[in-house]
């Protein structure tokens, strides 16, 4: 059975992922920490949508290989795999958590590197396969205050794109999600519920990221940058001195209560 596999997948971008492909009448495999919300969403899609919707409760951090197997035990074939699964922590650097920031790295870099280097071998057994990995805007720019986020994103465009290439001749498209600020519990655990960004009027929702996605899907394209403002943030940055981009977003993002100085 060919299915597509979303990480990521019990709120925020990931839910909202999987409704687009649910709408569209595809079969779906959502992976997630949180087994009540999976059997939850998997009972809203079975019922509203009527297709086949599975669920695998794994901490794709410490064991991706895991979600591997389980397709192959039972029996899916999976032609798109979206990495979305990812947090960050919003702090100085040298008053973050080391192990928090080394669980990120775990969750937002090595396991989707460890998912894409199992699935996209069946992928060029198979002939076509289609890898569509969550980035950020962070992944054009440096982060103070989400440092170590901001870097796990630019390696998540960075591999992507180096991998698009190495894949084009085996009809394996390679693309990567870039949103910004999104109104999700993303910010809660990232404990930064109070910043401007979060707070920004220019903030999308999880459904708006979500039709971005999708349309990387339809399109094949390399990247896509999640609205308007984004798009013209970025394309400004690019023009910018990095050290320059480092201090607009040191200071755009500094807590309102000035927590994380």
């Amino acid at each position: 059975m060919k299915i597509i596999l979303i990480t990521g997948a019990s709120s925020g971008i990931g839910k909202e992922f999987a409704r687009q492909f649910a709408y569209r009448g595809y079969d779906l495999l959502l992976v997630a920490r949180r087994e009540e919300l999976l059997k939850e969403i998997c009972e809203e899609f079975k019922e509203e949508y009527k297709i086949h919707v599975d669920y695998l409760a794994c901490d794709i951090a410490s064991d991706p290989k895991r979600v591997y197997d389980y397709c192959h035990e039972k029996g899916y074939e999976v032609s798109v795999l979206i990495n979305n699964a990812g947090y960050g922590d919003y702090t100085s650097f040298v008053n973050a958590d080391l192990e928090k920031l080394q669980k990120m790295v775990d969750l937002n870099d090595k396991a989707l590197m460890s998912l894409t280097y199992y699935f996209v071998k069946d992928m060029k057994e198979a002939g076509y396969g289609h890898i569509i990995n969550t980035g950020s805007v962070a992944s054009f720019l440096p982060g103070p205050y989400m440092a170590v986020y901001y870097a796990t994103k630019a390696f998540v465009m960075s591999f992507s794109l180096a991998l698009r290439e190495e894949l084009k001749d085996f009809n394996i498209k390679v693309s990567v999600l870039c949103p910004g600020p999104v109104k999700s519990e993303f910010w809660d655990v990232a404990d930064a519920g109070n910043t401007a960004m979060n707070h920004s009027v220019f903030s999308r929702t999880t459904t708006d990221a979500a039709k971005t996605g999708y349309s990387l899907f339809e399109t094949g394209k390399a990247f896509a940058i999640d609205g308007a403002f984004n798009n013209i943030l970025i394309r400004c940055a690019r023009h910018l001195p990095l050290e320059y981009c480092a201090k607009a977003v040191g200071f755009v993002q500094k807590k309102v209560k000035g927590k994380a100085a």
